[in-house]
């Protein structure tokens, strides 16, 4: 069996690395996930398990989904660019704006996944897409009901944002770096990635998808 921890050679890096060596580091990861892919999509019976997000597929269903340019660019602009709460810092925002945010992000994310189950050809590429967005919006789901019972909880806004964007990231970063190098999209994205992660205080082994490949 081949496998590889997508995170297990990353180590935390203290704030005095300069912030290149970390967006590198973090691209270098990323690029061995698409090469793993792209050579392990020639043996069909392979599967992908994305251990934190609890989802596996077949590999070669992966990689094609990997490969739609389009899709994933219209995925990454309008559920991740242009939302603030996915990572916009939490002195800025307000709870009401926070809710509202999250029920269209959830919203959208389910009308998302049921576009491509509900297509005339629903297949394994289809399908992945599908329970990706149906997980982040699930994710959305989460932290708008942690800011519904943050009275009971004494949970702060700041508090539930971070949470919220941990979980999502990794679903962020899969979908990015499938995109080609100088992909406006792509470059405009990874900026508000790198502005969420430092407002949340989020390390790039937390970013990173965790992965195997497996029969």
């Amino acid at each position: 069996m081949f496998e590889r921890d997508g995170v297990a050679s990353i180590h935390l890096l203290p704030a005095s690395v300069p912030r290149h060596f970390k967006k590198m580091t973090m691209i270098n990861e990323l690029k061995y996930f698409f090469e793993a892919i792209a050579f392990a999509a020639n043996t069909t019976t392979l599967f992908v398990n994305f251990k934190s997000l609890k989802i596996r597929f077949p590999i070669y269903s992966v990689k094609a989904a990997l490969n739609d340019t389009t899709d994933i660019e219209r995925i990454i602009d309008t559920l991740f660019y242009r939302k603030q709460v996915m990572w916009e810092h939490s002195k800025y925002e307000n709870t009401e704006w926070c809710m509202n945010s999250l029920k269209d992000l959830r919203d959208k994310c389910d009308n998302e996944s049921q576009t491509f189950l509900s297509g005339s050809t629903t297949n394994d590429k289809r399908h992945f897409f599908a329970t990706l967005l149906r997980t982040w919006g699930n994710y959305a789901d989460e932290a708008y009901k942690d800011i519904v019972k943050s009275d009971m909880t004494s949970h702060s806004l700041d508090v539930i944002l971070n949470k919220f964007r941990k979980s999502s990231y990794p679903i962020i970063a899969t979908f990015l770096f499938s995109l080609p190098d100088g992909n406006l999209t792509k470059d405009n994205a990874f900026k508000k990635l790198e502005q969420g992660s430092k407002n949340s205080k989020l390390t790039i082994k937390q970013i990173l998808p965790t992965w195997t490949i497996e029969p």
